[in-house]
């Protein structure tokens, strides 16, 4: 968990970092900010968790389709729950959504990870 933790933190750190960025540099809409920020985040965190956190030895083309599914499926919520929070809510998108949507999804992908892509058990 201290090793997915490491790794989620540096990816979550990217993500945020790019997302603000490219958000206030260019001004461009939270939706596509968070976009960019996200997908700014997978490969750094797919290695970090095949190398480090997961120590898995089995091939790239076995685990990154998984890995990008849970990726994919985080992705929607990232943007279903930015969207909802920043339109309905009408909370801050770079104070309050985005630190919360980066502390959140990442449990959830935890366990997704944990148990099903890089799980022992096939």
């Amino acid at each position: 968990m201290f090793r997915y933790g490491v790794v989620g933190v540096m990816a979550s750190l990217v993500h945020w970092l790019v997302s603000y960025w490219v958000f206030k540099t260019f001004q461009t809409p939270y939706l596509v900010a968070h976009s960019i920020g996200f997908f700014s985040g997978l490969l750094p965190a797919y290695f970090g968790h095949y190398f480090f956190s997961f120590k898995d030895n089995r091939q790239h083309k076995q685990l990154f389709p998984k890995f990008f599914l849970v990726s994919f499926l985080a992705f929607f919520i990232h943007e279903a729950g930015a969207f909802f929070l920043v339109d309905k809510f009408k909370l801050d998108y770079s104070s309050i959504v985005l630190p919360v949507l980066v502390i959140l999804v990442p449990v959830f992908t935890f366990l997704l990870n944990r148990f099903w892509v890089f799980s022992d058990k096939e």
